[in-house]
């Protein structure tokens, strides 16, 4: 039998479609935010094609030829058919206004939420804004060839700081320069501490094209989305960690850690797994292996927890996070050496609906992903991170103008209420700061239970404040000896008296409730035996926990 010969024409089709075909995939980058629209939302255009499809076969078949007579009278499509078309575009539209609801009802279901019964003590928190360390990063970076991109909070065994990566500004450097390293900013000293790291680094973002770091990393995996590149110092030299999320499900499919992209300064790249990454101690001591994107998400999911029907309708048990600056929760949190938690993302939720109190908070494990949950207990009343800010807003502080009111033109603003477990109770840590974002001028302290200052620390003039600060979040004890909880009890001191009965001194002035000192004494002594309990029940936990690891590692 002989075969039939493809005419010219249609060969020259063929290889036209071949050469496209292989063209789109060696730039495959370009068009990946398309393809990831298809392959993150399949329920969205899935129906509407199988609809559209299965209304072309009837089409067809309503108009094909079956006898002589058809020939003769040529057959009308069925008008029935156009229902097709509109059910098409009803799923297509249903499909979109739900496939949010979907994907976040399948995380929470898919999301082992672990409720604890109190609040860790302690934890190490960045005293710096992020808005604070661009500017004060980008005002001491003297370059006029670079600028600094992709700040990040970073756990280092100095503490927490921030990295930035030095990228070529202006088109020409973008194709012809690499990147020189990266810059580091302590994150606990609100005076300006900028470190200069020179490495060169052949891949990074802001590079063009084939050095580019997205570029390098879609050519790896295609089907991934890309979290946050954070520049790192390990032993062996600068590195760039890019986490990315991989998608769980058929129809509705569900964001999941995928693994970590570690890349050299050579251009060289690791992708590990999740697990592969952890056990990494350069990468899991950064708390950057599972992202603060990813663990927002999961949080967020919280609220269909109980189905979409009670998202919509009932609102029982339903959670909502809200923001106050520009840098969104969740903040970092390191629980290292106190709890064996390590480094946190902790997001403070408030109940649906208009209130402004703290109903949970979250605790997603940076490094393993693991969430717990501490729900406030029913008929105990928590401030919320927005009340916070009002609290701080209404206290008068000399020097600082909020410009509340009608015509306000203030010249500061308070910002980022993070989180701190202070002896297991909630407090705010919020940072004042001029208009321009170049300093941090005040740290003010608020008791979550009482909505009260607890202490106003002078960073702009008070040399020992920082240390002030990190004092009180470790022990609780402020800087004239007395307890957070006499402090958050106070009247207003003098000198430092605010709206509503809400009162705060400087970091060197006293908010003790003026109560007998022998009284105090006392009482802090009872403090400081149930905080040397509460250790030693943290520490033989974390033994417990280690040695279970241990035998299990043996064990196989």
């Amino acid at each position: 039998m002989r075969r039939p010969q493809v005419t010219p024409p249609k060969a020259a089709l063929a290889l036209l479609a071949v050469v496209v075909v292989v063209g789109l995939w060696l730039v495959r980058p370009m068009w990946h935010g398309f393809a990831l629209l298809f392959w993150t939302s399949p329920i969205v255009w899935l129906p509407p094609v199988v609809v559209l499809l299965a209304g072309g076969v009837a089409l067809r078949r309503s108009t094909q030829w079956r006898t002589l007579e058809d020939l003769q009278t040529p057959r009308r499509p069925d008008p029935r058919l156009v229902a097709f078309p509109i059910i098409a575009f009803v799923l297509l539209v249903a499909g979109s206004a739900f496939n949010g609801a979907l994907i976040a009802s399948s995380l929470a279901k898919n999301t082992s939420f672990e409720e604890i019964g109190q609040l860790p003590a302690g934890g190490q928190v960045r005293l710096v804004p992020r808005e604070v360390a661009e500017q004060n990063a980008s005002s001491a970076f003297n370059s006029s060839t670079e600028t600094l991109t992709d700040f990040r909070i970073v756990r280092t065994r100095g503490g927490l700081q921030w990295t930035a990566l030095r990228t070529p500004q202006g088109l020409f450097r973008t194709f012809s320069k690499k990147s020189q390293g990266l810059v580091v900013l302590d994150a606990e000293q609100t005076a300006r501490s900028l470190t200069q790291v020179d490495e060169r680094l052949d891949v990074a973002p802001g590079l063009q094209v084939t050095d580019n770091l997205r570029w390098r990393l879609l050519k790896r995996h295609f089907f991934v989305e890309l979290q946050d590149p954070v520049g790192i110092r390990t032993p062996d030299g600068v590195k760039i960690m890019v986490p990315y999320v991989e998608r769980k499900g058929i129809f509705v499919r569900r964001p999941v850690l995928g693994g970590v992209f570690v890349v050299s300064a050579d251009g060289s790249i690791e992708d590990l797994e999740p697990g592969e990454a952890a056990k990494r101690p350069e990468l899991a001591g950064t708390g950057r292996i599972y992202p603060d994107t990813l663990a927002r998400t999961v949080q967020d999911s919280y609220a269909y927890k109980k189905g979409i029907f009670n998202k919509l309708f009932v609102h029982e048990d339903q959670t909502q996070i809200t923001d106050t600056a520009l840098n969104r929760q969740p903040y970092l949190i390191d629980f290292a050496g106190r709890n064996g938690l390590g480094p946190q993302w902790v997001t403070v939720a408030e109940p649906y609906g208009r209130a402004f109190a703290a109903s949970a908070i979250f605790l997603t494990d940076a490094v393993t992903g693991k969430v717990r949950i501490w729900k406030v207990p029913p008929g105990r009343s928590l401030s919320g991170n927005r009340r916070a800010l009002e609290s701080v807003r209404a206290v008068s502080i000399p020097g600082v103008d909020f410009g509340q009111g009608p015509g306000g033109g203030g010249n500061f603003r308070v910002v980022e209420p993070r989180p701190v477990f202070v002896r297991g109770r909630l407090v705010y840590l919020t940072s004042i700061i001029p208009v321009s974002a170049n300093s941090v001028s005040k740290t003010v302290v608020v008791d979550a239970e009482t909505n009260k200052l607890v202490q106003v620390f002078n960073n702009d003039t008070d040399r020992n404040a920082e240390r002030d600060t990190q004092t009180y979040l470790q022990t609780g004890r402020l800087p004239d000896g007395s307890t957070s909880d006499g402090a958050a009890g106070a009247e207003p001191a003098s000198g430092a008296t605010g709206a509503g009965g809400t009162g705060a001194t400087g970091s060197t002035g006293s908010t003790g409730s003026g109560g007998g000192g022998a009284g105090r004494s006392v009482d802090d002594q009872l403090e400081r035996l149930l905080d040397r309990q509460r250790e030693l029940l943290e520490d033989t936990e974390a033994l417990r926990e280690a040695l279970r690891r241990e035998r299990g590692a043996g064990g196989g």
